[in-house]
């Protein structure tokens, strides 16, 4: 029953959630990515619909496939929201204004990558340009090791990273792969070195939606990291009052960023500066990463892995890449029904505890 919301190609995905936001009567705001078509031609566009009263004073924002390939998993969600009359019904009543911005990163969606057009992770990529950028002290030593010549890696690549790991600990590795880096243009978890294109849009959409609200509410939906099917209610603003109202809206399972349960690691440059930078008239902001689980991390590491040797490598053996490929999505979407309706069910009872918390 669930598999009606989810799509199985990005532009697909978006004349799903475009039909279902102009069905509903919602105005839709469409943003055309310059860098040109998606792997079928197909024109490449962030979509901002908005619900709600112009004038709303809280407002309730949902984004989805900031890391292009995992965009199957917000966008399904996205869509079923817009079909969910009780949901809506129950914001409508309370005043709450609905942004959903699909597709953050329409061009790693269609093509089937997790970065942007530039290779850029846009989770990375919300840095103050005019200072220093983040340092990462121990990706140089990991990208020839991450990047081989040959695919698939050998005995001496994994033995390089146990070396890694013995000699620095799994910290380090876990902080050199996922933390970010700014000097391989060409590497995993690139930030950038100047702001991409979707963060530039989104600060205007966040500018422009959140002005004269009073609360803001932001679920960003991700995937790959933790058990398969489970979502993990990830905290990323720093300890204090919004962490307090965060855990009595969301429960005791939400994890922070700063703790130890967390299957990611405290990184900088994530979207959420673009709240807090853009909104600052809004006296209360909450944002919420909330990722589902897939793969293991190391089958989630080796599909990113196998996704840039293809990038480098464009005549690679025409099966190994259609395998490579599939791997990859698969790592980001399991086409299963069990995983969709997890998807599905958790997201709504996310959205029904940040409307209450929304409305108190």
């Amino acid at each position: 029953m669930f598999e009606k919301f989810f799509s199985a190609t990005y532009a697909d995905a978006r004349q799903s959630f475009l039909a279902a936001a102009r069905t509903g009567g919602h105005a839709v705001r469409s943003f055309v990515n310059p860098v040109g078509p998606g792997v079928d031609g197909e024109e490449l566009a962030i979509d901002a619909a908005y619900v709600g009263p112009e004038d709303a004073r809280a407002l309730l924002m949902l984004s989805s496939g900031t890391h292009g390939a995992e965009g199957y998993c917000g966008s399904g969600c996205q869509i079923a929201l817009l079909h969910d009359e009780a949901l809506m019904r129950k914001a409508g009543d309370a005043g709450i204004g609905i942004l959903l911005v699909h597709a953050l990163n329409p061009y790693g969606f269609s093509y089937g990558h997790r970065t942007n057009e530039d290779n850029i992770d846009l989770n990375r990529n919300f840095c103050d340009y005019a200072r220093p950028l983040p340092a990462n002290a121990h990706y140089a030593d990991l990208h020839p090791v991450l990047l081989t010549e040959a695919w698939p890696p050998g005995p001496d690549n994994e033995a390089a990273i146990q070396d890694f790991i013995r000699t620095r600990g799994e910290r380090a590795y876990g902080e050199a792969v996922m933390k970010g880096q700014h000097t391989h243009a060409d590497g995993l978890f690139y930030g950038g070195v100047a702001p991409a294109w979707s963060n530039r849009v989104l600060r205007q959409i966040c500018r422009e939606y959140g002005r004269g609200r009073e609360r803001m509410a932001w679920i960003d939906y991700h995937t790959g990291l933790g058990p398969y099917g489970h979502a993990e209610k990830i905290f990323v603003q720093p300890p204090g009052a919004d962490y307090e109202r965060a855990l009595r809206w969301w429960g005791l399972d939400l994890v922070p960023i700063f703790g130890a349960e967390s299957s990611t690691v405290d990184i900088a440059g994530t979207l959420v500066q673009a709240m807090l930078e853009e909104c600052t008239d809004v006296p209360q902001r909450t944002f919420l990463a909330l990722e589902y689980g897939t793969r293991p991390l190391a089958e989630v590491l080796m599909a990113l892995r196998g996704d840039r040797w293809l990038e480098s490598h464009p005549q690679a053996d025409p099966e190994l890449r259609r395998q490579l490929k599939a791997v990859h999505r698969a790592t980001f979407y399991p086409d299963h029904d069990d995983w969709r309706g997890a998807v599905i069910g958790q997201s709504r009872a996310t959205l029904l505890q940040t409307l209450n918390g929304l409305t108190d």
